[in-house]
């Protein structure tokens, strides 16, 4: 009987110890990159700025989980926390939020930092949404009452050069610049933001300088609109770019491009679809929005399954289509990674289509193509919105007690140039099985529409690839 037992004991330990081996990938990732977040323990604030002290202390603790910090940037997290600690007055609700930010965008990550949430739903508006171009930026939605802008350039906001206030703006985003510009243009909505960043007069309104198809300058106030309140979406910068109706416009709004009324290129079309395919010549055209899937949008097999139809001597050319991608789990990109150079022709070359969009999940996606087809990739656009070294990843959410915002933290490290299995001590473990020296990521052929090149509904940059696809 004891004997029975031994065996049975010896049995057990051998198949846990194998179980632990062969999931002990898995079991790192959780216990050393998905931590759980102690929750604040405050009694309930009597007035606004012990609320503020309160969620600023609470801060501080971010540093537990944080690990894209050097040590100078927490060192100097430390001493404006304990400024901030000392003061006697509340801030108001868009100067704290910005002080908020501007604490995380020390790390210099372009995960780590403060939602965009508030940006988008808690401040006035001024009626406008402005986005760059290679000639300079755009009015390219307004407020019906501000319609006959729509298409004219920015020049200036209270007096100050556009390119002036957006550069003002870095402070409040880590990561790469091209990264905190585009985050910017969050924050550019709304006068109650520009004016808590000392970049407009009043919180009320702004006075813009813009400038006509004929060259005329001229200035208009905009009195700001109420905040949007709660919307049902997570609108990116991008989407101003949108021929839709956004959620919280109605018919209030006018925009440059309507999908009703203009003939729109594909990477502007139904862009809530995650995966768009289509046959273009003797290649494929694949847009991808999104990596993150669920049961009923399968976003890997929706993109392997693009590569299904791929004729008998193969693709001439596949383009990805990564520019409105912010990311997700790049696990959804790797079946297709991995098959697309099968499907190619022998002189076939795949052309991914990057942006500062183009950030997290999909810098590896772009990364994983360039792995598994070297001579074969070309990227071209603009520069992704992240280094191709990055910190991303976390575990439990970190919510301040009080404001409610959710801050974002990094704990695995990402370097899809050189690798980083054998070298970094938080290498996220999948990276170490499905990454490869390719010593680039640049951008092969640089390119950023104009405002009229976009206005006009053509995709320049697919005209450009198409053009020069057999040089």
């Amino acid at each position: 009987m004891w004997r029975i037992i031994r065996i049975a004991l010896v049995i057990y330990v051998l198949a846990n110890l194998l179980a632990a081996f062969i999931f002990w990938p898995r079991i790192d990732q959780f216990l050393r990159f998905m931590p759980r977040v102690a929750p604040s323990d405050y009694s309930a604030p009597v007035t606004t700025l012990e609320a503020q002290i309160q969620d600023i202390s609470y801060l501080e603790t971010i540093l537990n989980y944080d690990r894209s910090f050097s040590d100078g940037a927490r060192a100097r997290f430390k001493s404006r926390i304990n400024d901030f600690k000392q003061k006697k007055k509340e801030q108001n609700a868009a100067q704290f939020y910005l002080t908020v930010r501007e604490l995380m965008a020390l790390a210099d990550n372009g995960h780590t930092g403060v939602s965009a949430v508030p940006a988008i739903q808690d401040f006035n508006r001024s009626g406008i949404d402005i986005y760059n171009f290679s000639d300079g930026y755009y009015v390219v939605r307004a407020h019906k009452n501000h319609g006959i802008m729509v298409g004219h350039k920015v020049i200036a906001i209270d007096g100050k050069p556009i390119e002036k206030i957006v550069e003002g703006l870095r402070i409040f985003t880590g990561g790469a610049e091209n990264w905190r510009d585009q985050q910017s243009l969050r924050l550019l909505r709304s006068p109650e933001l520009l004016h808590a960043a000392g970049l407009a007069a009043r919180p009320d309104a702004i006075t813009i300088t813009i400038k006509g198809a004929g060259g005329q300058e001229t200035k208009a106030t905009l009195e700001a609109l109420p905040a949007a309140g709660e919307i049902n979406y997570f609108r990116h910068a991008f989407m101003t770019l949108s021929p839709d109706t956004l959620g919280e416009e109605e018919k209030d709004w006018a925009r440059t491009l309507y999908a009703d009324k203009d003939d729109v290129a594909p990477y502007l079309s139904d862009m809530q679809n995650n995966v768009l395919s289509l046959p273009i010549g003797n290649g494929l055209y694949v847009r991808s929005n999104y990596l993150l899937g669920s049961r009923e949008f399968p976003v890997k097999k929706l993109l392997l399954d693009s590569l299904e139809n791929a004729p008998e001597q193969g693709f001439e050319h596949i383009i990805v289509d990564l520019r409105w991608n912010p990311g997700g789990d790049y696990g959804n990109a790797i079946p297709f990674a991995k098959a697309a150079k099968s499907t190619l022709s022998d002189n076939g070359k795949i052309y991914v289509l990057t942006s500062t969009n183009t950030f997290s999940a999909a810098i590896v996606f772009t990364a994983l193509l360039k792995q598994n087809a070297p001579e074969q990739v070309l990227i071209v656009g603009e520069a992704m919105g992240d280094r191709p070294q990055f910190w991303a990843e976390r575990g439990k959410p970190f919510i301040l007690p009080n404001s409610n915002y959710w801050i974002g933290y990094s704990t695995g490290f990402h370097d899809w140039i050189e690798g980083c299995a054998s070298t970094h001590t938080y290498c996220f473990p999948p990276n170490k099985k499905w990454e490869k020296r390719i010593d680039d990521l640049q951008v092969d052929h640089a390119l950023t529409p104009s405002y009229a090149e976009y206005a006009s509904g053509r995709d320049f940059v697919m005209d450009w690839v198409l053009a020069n696809k057999n040089r």
